[in-house]
């Protein structure tokens, strides 16, 4: 049905925009804790879901680094 079919694709929607607004805060909550330039909003909503993950994935290595 058309109209179940377009209601998943918003749903799907939300979810990424939720998701890449989760990952952005976590980037930029990271960054903050490293005391390194925060990435203004303009750069992170330029990357995409997997560029953001990432971005945090390498973070918080380097947390993890400097706190062992």
């Amino acid at each position: 049905n058309l109209i179940d079919a377009k209601q998943e694709g918003i749903e799907i929607g939300e979810q990424r925009g939720e998701q890449r607004g989760d990952l952005k805060g976590r980037v930029k909550i990271c960054e903050e804790l490293l005391e390194v330039p925060t990435s203004s909003d303009e750069v992170l909503s330029k990357k995409s879901i997997e560029e953001l993950m990432a971005m945090v994935t390498q973070l918080q290595k380097l947390l993890r680094d400097r706190m062992s």
